[in-house]
This record gives C-alpha cells, sequence and structure tokens, in this order.
C-alpha cells in the first residue's frame, strides 16, 4: 500500500488551485490596467482638445452688453492699480491679450478678462494672494479665491463683470513658468504641461506695453508666441462662440 498517494492528490490539486487563480489574478490585473490604459487617453485626448470657455459655454453670447463691458473695463483699471501699487510683473493673457492685440479693447463676447501674475517660487504665494483679496475688496469688488483652480476671481458689484488673476512661477527653475497654485493641475497634468506652461522669457520685465481699455497694459513678449502656446488648436484664426 502506496500511503503517500493520499498526500500526492492533494498536492496536485492545491497546484491546479494555484495556477488556476493565478490565471485569474493575472486576467484582472491585464483587465484592470487596460481600462486604465483606456481612461488615461481619453483624459490626455479631451486634455488637448481643450477649446477654451468659448467652445463649452451652454449658452454663449456674441455680444457682451455695453454695462456689462464697461463694468469690467472698471474693474481691470482698479486691479491695474492694485498691481502697481505693490510692483509686481503681471500681462494680459488669454482672450484679453486676443483683444488688446486685434481692437485695443475686450473683445465683444469676452466675459471676463485675464491677468497672469508672476510670482517668485520661494516667496510666499498665498500670503500675497489674501492681501490682492483684501485690497480688491477694499475697492468694492466681490471676491473669491478658487482653490480647485488656483485663481482670483473678482467681480464688479453691479453687473458682476468678472476679472481673473492666475498666478505663474518657475516652480522648478526651468526656465518655464507653471500655475503655482490650486489643485486642478496636478489632475490635468497633460493640459498643463503642454497648455498651461510657457517660457520664463516670455514675461521677463521690462514687458511691453499695448493699449487696452483706455489704458497701458503689459503683455507677454514675442507677440502671439504664447498664444500659440494657450491656444494650440486654433490660435491663427479669430476663434468665435458657437453661433456666432
Amino acid at each position: 500500500m502506496n500511503i503517500l498517494y493520499p498526500r500526492d492528490i492533494s498536492c496536485s490539486n492545491f497546484k491546479a488551485k494555484n495556477r488556476l487563480y493565478w490565471r485569474i489574478l493575472t486576467d484582472r490585473i491585464w483587465k484592470v490596467l487596460f481600462l486604465f490604459a483606456l481612461a488615461f487617453g481619453m483624459n490626455c485626448w479631451i486634455q488637448l482638445r481643450w477649446k477654451g470657455w468659448y467652445g463649452t459655454q451652454l449658452e454663449p453670447r456674441c455680444q457682451v452688453p455695453d454695462e456689462e463691458l464697461e463694468d469690467m473695463r472698471i474693474i481691470g483699471r482698479q486691479t491695474q492699480d492694485i498691481l502697481d501699487k505693490h510692483n509686481m510683473t503681471y500681462a494680459l493673457g488669454f482672450g484679453s491679450l486676443w483683444g488688446a492685440l486685434r481692437i485695443g479693447d475686450i473683445l465683444p463676447w469676452d466675459i471676463d478678462i485675464d491677468l497672469l501674475v508672476v510670482v517668485d517660487r520661494n516667496s510666499d504665494i498665498y500670503g500675497t494672494i489674501d492681501m490682492l483679496i483684501e485690497d480688491m475688496r477694499a475697492q468694492g469688488m466681490d471676491v473669491y479665491y478658487r482653490d480647485w483652480v488656483g485663481i482670483i476671481q473678482g467681480y464688479s458689484p453691479i453687473y458682476k463683470s468678472q476679472l481673473d488673476l492666475s498666478f505663474w512661477c518657475d516652480y522648478w527653475g526651468t526656465g518655464t513658468l507653471h500655475r503655482c497654485s490650486g489643485w486642478e493641475q496636478y489632475f490635468f497634468f497633460v493640459k498643463y504641461r503642454f497648455q498651461f506652461a510657457f517660457p520664463a522669457r516670455l514675461m521677463v520685465p521690462p514687458l511691453p506695453r499695448v493699449n487696452f481699455i483706455n489704458r497701458s497694459f503689459p503683455v507677454p513678449r514675442e507677440g502671439i508666441e504664447i498664444q500659440k502656446i494657450h491656444y494650440p488648436n486654433d490660435w491663427w484664426k479669430v476663434a468665435k462662440p458657437r453661433g456666432c
């Protein structure tokens, strides 16, 4: 009688179950990796096709009412005075830069004024943000700091016209300016890497100036070079809201 026979059967069953377990586990790991790669690829594709607010508004306006535009100009001048008081390096950006370069004013369909503010990566960035919020509120604006996107949004008291301040620094000392506040950049890193990072040389003072809202405003160096980065899909044309 072979007393090892039962033990051999038990060992064989264990090995078979072990192989089955690892086959199922490996299969599930590959499925998870495939779904992750698919989601990552779709996320990258969506981010790289970003077209700005005018491509996503549900009810875009082709012409912002004159009173709202005038309110926007007022808070734009007030904010410029605040930034100049603190000797900060700033420039027009995004749609406001297009407006300044094309017509010397806010584009008729634009919903806000965009200002890019350069801060030192070793400075107290959030202390600077708090200081600017306090000064803007002293001018009568409704002001909020948006933690997710890392920008200050100021609104005029009557028509709620909007102004955005975004903050940029050479975070890694590589000669490239990145958004240095907010959480969105860590989740949408592809978009921020390719469309929200630009050479620091474009913001080296003294900056060139152009007429905007009846004031002389600084703009980034090298003409529309920064816009080629921010609007890679349509920088060469006038991109209006849908239906305009």
